[in-house]
């Protein structure tokens, strides 16, 4: 079964963060960025941003951290890591433990939240003007890096 992944291009992200108020909206009822999944970086002085979401780590620390195994892994193409709100107690370790900052906590429910891909269907996606968001299945991915290098012998370039 291939997973999807949200694939981001820092090249195209021109850090409007309309990402950040759309899911804020649609996971949180509310126009607060500060509510949303999704998460916008400047990566340096030149105006770059990486828009960032769970990576549903394959050795997710996340799931290690939480002492009341209330996250866990699923067998799903599109939601990999969930958070059981049935057992968190919200005492933040599995914050501290994502090496990428993608989950946040809110502090009026006291739980954390991390990105679900809006079940197969990202509303950042639609709302990103630039296109620097896209959804792919991991096997197109695959395909795309096999033959990108195969172009690239075809034409001598070595990386």
């Amino acid at each position: 079964m291939t997973m999807k992944i949200l694939i981001s291009d820092p090249n195209k992200c021109n850090g409007c963060r309309m990402c950040r108020t759309a899911c804020a909206i649609r996971k949180a009822g509310v126009c607060n960025p500060e509510k949303s999944r999704i998460q916008v970086i400047q990566m340096d002085e030149c105006d770059r941003y990486l828009p960032l979401v769970c990576q549903n780590c394959e050795d997710a620390p996340c799931i290690a951290a939480c002492p009341k195994e209330a996250i866990s892994r699923m067998d799903d193409p599109v939601l990999q890591t969930v958070i059981d709100y049935n057992k968190c107690v919200g005492c933040k370790m599995c914050l501290n433990a994502c090496s990428f900052g993608a989950i946040g906590f809110d502090e009026d429910r006291g739980r954390p939240f991390k990105c679900d891909l809006c079940g197969g269907d990202p509303l950042c996606v639609h709302f990103c003007e630039p296109g620097a968001l896209t959804l792919k299945d991991s096997a197109m991915i695959q395909y795309d890096q096999a033959r990108t290098s195969a172009l690239r012998r075809t034409v001598g370039i070595r990386r």
